[in-house]
């Protein structure tokens, strides 16, 4: 059990220091998809779901949906350790081959900020209904919440 526990702690340092490390050479599977107006016809729309909580990012918050293409992370707290994440958008809380939704999260801390966030023109909450503070460099969901 303590080697169990051991590796545990390795693993997670492991990660905490990859993430942490800048790489100018990541670079967004797509681009950060532009503000717009959209109707409010999705069934989900106005329901709200908890972050995970992460103790060792700080990271918790709400996302509502707001619109069919737009997101509200309302009450957003993050240390802000992992320069190499964003929110992501996947399907059925998979974000390996999920879509950027911000721009970097790095560089600061986020305490009880709001952000709002666009679905990929083209895309629906039919297509993708999990949402995720994800380190990208390395394939790491630190948070997320599903609808």
């Amino acid at each position: 059990m303590r080697n169990i526990f051991k590796c545990f702690i390795f693993l997670n340092l492991a990660l905490l220091m990859g993430c942490a490390e800048e790489d100018e050479s990541v670079t967004f599977a797509n681009p950060v998809p532009e503000a717009r107006s959209c109707p409010s016809t999705n069934s989900l729309v106005g329901q709200t779901r908890a972050l995970r909580v992460s103790g060792l990012y700080g990271i918790r918050g709400n996302v509502t949906i707001v619109s069919d293409c737009e997101i509200e992370i309302s009450n957003f707290f993050y240390n802000g350790l992992g320069p190499n994440v964003s929110f992501y958008g996947g399907v059925d809380g998979d974000f390996e081959a999920g879509v950027n939704m911000s721009e970097v999260l790095n560089g600061r801390a986020w305490q009880n900020e709001t952000l709002n966030l666009f679905l990929p023109e083209g895309r629906s909450f039919d297509e993708i209904n999990s949402f995720s503070v994800w380190c990208f460099e390395f394939d790491v969901d630190f948070s997320s919440a599903s609808f």
